[in-house]
């Protein structure tokens, strides 16, 4: 007995303090379609859980406030839509971080005994009379509340019309009233329209009156905004209490169910992506229009709308060579606004080593028309003494010469053939393995089939049945023609007009008697003209995206372009070209270090390409460094060098040759020899060095080591961007880089292999 008494003693604490709460008693009896609520007080922060759903309730808003010093009421708004016996189901809440369940007596549910014609309430949205079925993300939706009710004749006072009520999940409403000090209340979400006569105060609706066939309404119209904040389904309802008086009231509940979409990627790649969402005014200026070096530079943006500015990304209009020494947003309206106005300004002071600050584009998502909206913020800017080098960019519309790895194997035919076939014989069956697994099976099959009707008919093996049966379907899948496509059809959508005119004198003969036979020599002839690849509709995949490729360039899809040459490189990873392409792709990305690295690249490739010299010399000063300098003929390939080597080399002993018939000093000849050797020697010292594999580039201005992976050490020397290093060891985040000193890590997100 003792013990039982000691454990009651101890649960006492514990179970007075999960009662630390009060239920406030509902009414024995309720009205149907009127708003109800239940109203619970703590001491402490309450929060209702997921309510469960009941086919006679409709469960609206749940709020709290304060009450006291120490008191807060908790409220939940519902309304029951049948009659009858009410028996509810526990209501979850959690309190003091413990979950409970609030069981609550039966009520008897009356029928209202208001019309349901004598009021209403109409919801717009955005001045449509029925809600959008998707919206994206972030979007905002104007929604007008028009409530009426009659007026009693016999009455002089107004019918009873009651604030809207919401509830949504999925979304916010746009708080219109902000007041420092106090946390939100219910009318602070609707537009203060007017100054209330009475009190002097705002009023956040429009009041009126309308005539309806002969019959007096009470007209309210109230404002508001809301936005979409979570992927999925937004669902809630809108809600207001309306009667022709306090007594006959009536709840009218609109539910709405939403998809919310993700925003579609930004298809400019350039841009600098805003984050506001919505309909959207902007302007820009700068000042001076023509920067200096070492002297300000203001950028300034004015920004209105009626979105949500808390969207807003942060802006940066510095670059490289341009850094931004100052940024703030200026606000232009109060507290309690409708359309939010702001102007953004940032200076920049040109440090004059780059020359160029890039075009500066804004963008914004534009829900009126769902599409990306954009902005030019400003124009290319480029320092006096210097030229805007981008502005002349433009792809290169062939793959070029393809470079294989290793160097050496790129040598001439007739330079060292034996020695350099043997290498090249896995590439060779490599090459004949990928275009064989890379046949397309059906295509094969038409071409076998086109042959075979060739065949046939040079010979009179056949009659013309076969055509219907075997040339025309083979025809109709060339041009995409349904499969009920007539002969005519056919003939007139061909290109060869002469095919075209066999193919109707073969559907008037077999319709006609005494038409001409089908001369079947003539249709394989027509045929046998035919490219078979041309015919059957094959293309070059490669050439194609290439296009592709190109296409996104010119129409300044930076970010689709450079994703698609890095595509092409896969198949094609000695092609200067692509590295050319994907280095300019990167330098209007405003990417100078990726750019440098493919660059690098394209120049190992092609050490004599001039548009890739002066495209490397434009990105280093970008990045600060001096431009190229010297002759390319000294940065040869290593195959280049040897084939140098080896003409020197025949031009030695022509030398000595000539020496045979007259009398010459022979220490031109040795000296060529020397050269010779020493051209061989460059080669291979180019070949283990400059073109070693596992090279990467480093991208930021300044790497620290890292003795162990994640952990920098700024005691040992920085490494500096485009500087070159060879990786011996990788893992899925950093790669190891052996040293004379001691191996060190680097992280692989701030490098770029180089070819």
């Amino acid at each position: 007995m003792l013990r039982l008494l000691l454990i009651l003693t101890l649960l006492i604490p514990t179970l007075v303090r999960a009662q630390d709460y009060y239920v406030h008693k509902l009414p024995s009896q309720i009205v149907e379609n009127r708003l109800e609520k239940i109203e619970i007080q703590t001491t402490s922060e309450l929060v209702f859980g997921t309510l469960p759903k009941h086919p006679k309730i409709i469960w609206l808003e749940h709020s709290s406030r304060r009450v006291g010093d120490n008191l807060n009421l908790n409220t939940l708004d519902f309304v029951v839509t049948v009659p009858g016996l009410l028996e509810f189901p526990p209501i979850p809440i959690v309190y003091d971080n413990k979950e409970f369940f609030i069981r609550l007596d039966d009520v008897r549910v009356l029928r209202n005994p208001s019309s349901q014609t004598d009021t209403s309430l109409t919801v717009y949205w955005n001045e449509s009379d029925s809600p959008p079925q998707q919206v994206h993300l972030g979007e905002s939706v104007e929604i007008r509340f028009l409530e009426m009710a009659k007026k009693e004749n016999e009455s002089f006072r107004r019918a009873y019309l009651s604030m809207p009520s919401n509830r949504v999940n999925g979304g916010q409403w746009h708080q219109y009233v902000e007041i420092a000090g106090r946390r939100a209340l219910p009318q602070d979400f609707f537009f203060s329209y007017a100054r209330s006569f009475w009190d002097g105060g705002n009023r956040n609706y429009q009041a009126g009156e309308k005539e309806i066939d002969g019959e007096q309404y009470d007209l309210r119209i109230y404002k508001a905004r809301l936005y979409f904040t979570k992927l999925g389904m937004a669902t809630g309802h809108l809600s207001a209490t309306l009667g022709t008086d306090s007594a006959k009231r009536r709840t009218h509940v609109i539910p709405f169910n939403i998809e919310v979409l993700p925003l579609p990627p930004l298809p400019n790649s350039r841009a600098i992506d805003s984050g506001l969402i919505g309909e959207w005014k902007i302007q820009s200026s700068v000042s001076p229009p023509q920067p200096l070096a070492s002297k300000q530079l203001s950028i300034r943006v004015a920004v209105q709308g009626s979105g949500n500015p808390k969207l807003r990304n942060r802006l940066d209009f510095s670059g490289e060579g341009f850094p931004s020494v100052e940024d703030d947003w200026h606000f232009n309206t109060n507290p309690n606004y409708d359309e939010w106005n702001a102007i953004f300004e940032q200076t920049l002071i040109p440090t004059g080593k780059t020359g160029t600050l890039p075009e500066r584009t804004l963008a914004y998502f534009d829900t009126l028309n769902d599409e990306w909206k954009f902005h030019q913020v400003t124009p290319a800017l480029t320092l006096p003494g210097f030229t805007d080098a981008t502005a002349s960019l433009k792809p290169r519309d062939k793959l070029g010469e393809m470079i294989t790895r290793p160097v050496l194997l790129n040598l001439p035919t007739l330079t060292f053939a034996a020695f350099a076939f043997a290498p090249l014989l896995p590439f060779i069956f490599g090459s004949i393995k990928r275009r064989r697994d890379a046949r397309d099976p059906a295509l094969e099959a038409r071409r076998k089939t086109l042959k075979k009707l060739i065949e046939l008919y040079q010979s009179d093996q056949t009659d013309c049945s076969s055509i219907d049966h075997d040339l025309l379907p083979l025809l109709r899948e060339h041009l995409e023609l349904s499969q009920g496509a007539t002969t005519q059809q056919i003939a007139e959508t061909l290109d060869d007009k002469e095919l075209g005119l066999l193919l109707k004198s073969h559907s008037e003969s077999s319709f006609s008697a005494s038409a001409h036979p089908t001369d079947l020599r003539a249709i394989a002839a027509r045929l046998a003209k035919f490219s078979l690849m041309v015919f059957l509709g094959f293309s070059n995949v490669d050439g194609a995206t290439l296009e592709k490729a190109n296409t996104a360039f010119r129409e300044s899809h930076y970010t689709s372009a450079a994703n698609l040459y890095q595509e092409l490189l896969k198949e094609h990873p000695g092609s200067p070209s692509l590295y050319f392409n994907l280095a300019q792709a990167y330098l209007l990305l405003d990417d100078p270090g990726r750019a440098r690295a493919a660059c690098h690249t394209a120049i190992l490739l092609d050490p004599l390409d001039q548009e890739a010299h002066d495209l490397m010399s434009e990105i280093r000063k970008r990045q600060g460094d001096e431009t190229l300098t010297g002759s390319r003929l000294f940065s040869l390939r290593p195959d280049q060098w040897l084939t140098v080597a080896a003409l020197i080399w025949l031009i030695a002993f022509l030398f000595y040759g000539v020496g045979k018939f007259r009398k010459i000093p022979r220490w031109p000849g040795h000296l060529a020899v020397l050269i010779s050797l020493s051209f061989v020697a460059t080669a291979f010292w180019s070949q283990q060095h400059v073109y070693t594999q596992n090279q990467y580039m480093v991208l930021p201005e300044e790497l620290p080591r890292e003795p162990e992976a994640g952990t920098p050490n700024w005691d040992y020397p920085a490494l500096r961007a485009g500087q070159i290093i060879t990786v011996s060891e990788m893992t899925k985040t950093h790669a190891l880089v052996s040293s004379s000193d001691r191996p060190f890590w680097l992280p692989i997100n701030e490098l770029q292999q180089v070819w």
